[in-house]
């Protein structure tokens, strides 16, 4: 396994320690100071050194630059003990969107990709809610054809939403709240 691979492993394994523990704050953030934070310094003795004999044009001079210009993001986990080593929890939600997005080029027309844009956000929304996507957009699109006021349309949003009885509202609970960065 390639040596960047490797420290990035060994801070994860800081993290599960932590976690096994059921470290306080207080705790995780010690053990990121005793531990991870030697790790990261490893780390970016090894970016320097990459730097300095790879052509800055090659891709691995381009991805070590990247690091060393967002250092203080990067280890930013190092003075905040909320803070999670990455940002998946966040990106987990957007990640079909991004996958996706080359697809997205072939919608058929400008007009297409906004319908495709707006009913991708409408689903995720659903998710973010603990909707049933399927039950929410049958309901609303019966109750706009019938005609729901254009006044009301808020009370058609997922968050906002009360389905027709009958209809199942909740899949279960609402996704987990995406921390701030």
């Amino acid at each position: 396994m390639a040596y960047p691979l490797q420290l990035i492993g060994q801070l994860y394994r800081v993290e599960d320690l932590a976690d096994r523990r059921k470290a306080t704050p207080e705790e995780r953030l010690a053990l990121r100071q005793s531990r991870s934070r030697g790790i990261t310094e490893r780390y970016r003795r090894w970016l320097a050194r990459t730097l300095a004999k790879e052509p800055p044009a090659s891709a691995l001079a381009k991805a070590c630059s990247y690091s060393v210009n967002q250092w203080t993001a990067l280890t930013r986990f190092l003075e905040d003990a909320c803070l999670p080593l990455d940002t998946n929890l966040c990106e987990q939600p957007i990640r079909s969107l991004a996958v996706g997005r080359r697809n997205y080029l072939f919608a058929g027309s400008d007009a297409g990709a906004e319908y495709a844009a707006v009913l991708y956000s409408l689903i995720r929304t659903c998710a973010l809610h603990g909707v049933d996507a399927f039950a929410y957009l049958k309901d609303v699109l019966q109750r706009i054809a019938g005609g729901w006021s254009q006044l009301r349309l808020d009370e058609l949003l997922p968050g906002n939403w009360t389905p027709a009885t009958g209809e199942p509202s909740q899949t279960g609970s609402p996704a987990p709240p995406v921390p701030a960065t």
